[in-house]
């Protein structure tokens, strides 16, 4: 019979904080089992805008000697499918491992969504499901898997946190940096203007001064002209 195991957490922080955090979190030296992750697919829903994602997740931990002589490798390979909606607010990452499937069963699904009763947290649920069907020591085997999830779920709740802070910095420091950036090209455009302001007022009473001779010359013509007529 499996084994069940389901965790609840709340992250004081925005949905969009922590969705983002969570493609960020690894590699992390807090998980070194976790050796690599990489993205077998990716694309978006143009009409829905609903982002899904596939990985595949190569960890090696310490196994038992016992249990290391059952599955004859300490390193495990996962395939994680990830569901991101951002009109719902709801992040799902659904796991299973891809090796020892005839030995055990590891499933695990992960929903980060907008908490029910703070708009501004996150509302984290993790459940597993570890089946095995080796006589004998099937329940042992689930019972240890079951406790190294809850023991990693930890670990992945503080990764988790200093990830989202690290992205919220990230967020604020580029904020700081493009207002600093605008603040720069207003100033170059005010000295611009100015600058222009300065040239127009240089050459202005020089125009005034051209206009000036140029009405005192036609005056002059006009009288001449006037003169000759009178002759």
């Amino acid at each position: 019979m499996p084994l069940f195991e389901t965790i609840k957490h709340t992250y004081k922080h925005l949905w969009s904080d922590a969705s983002t955090a969570s493609f960020r979190k690894y590699p992390s030296p807090e998980r070194p089992d976790i050796l690599s992750i990489d993205i077998l697919s990716k694309e978006i829903d143009p009409t829905t805008g609903v982002l899904k994602c596939t990985k595949l997740i190569i960890c090696k931990g310490n196994t038992p000697s016992w249990l290391k002589s059952i599955l004859g490798s300490g390193e495990c390979l996962f395939y994680e499918e990830t569901t991101v909606d951002p009109k719902n607010k709801i992040m799902t990452l659904k796991t299973k491992n891809l090796n020892f499937t005839n030995i055990l069963g590891v499933d695990e699904v992960c929903t980060y969504e907008q908490h029910p009763e703070n708009e501004e947290w996150t509302l984290f649920t993790q459940e597993a499901t570890v089946t095995s069907s080796i006589f004998g020591v099937a329940r042992k085997m689930e019972a240890f898997c079951l406790d190294r999830f809850v023991a990693n779920a930890g670990k992945g709740r503080k990764i988790m946190e200093d990830t989202i802070i690290k992205v919220k910095k990230e967020a604020e420091e580029s904020l700081a940096s493009f207002d600093k950036t605008l603040t720069s090209i207003k100033h170059e455009a005010e000295q611009s203007i100015e600058k222009a302001f300065s040239t127009a007022e240089d050459i202005l009473p020089i125009i005034k001064l051209d206009d000036k001779q140029s009405t005192v010359q036609n005056s002059n013509i006009s009288q001449q002209l006037n003169n000759n007529k009178k002759k």
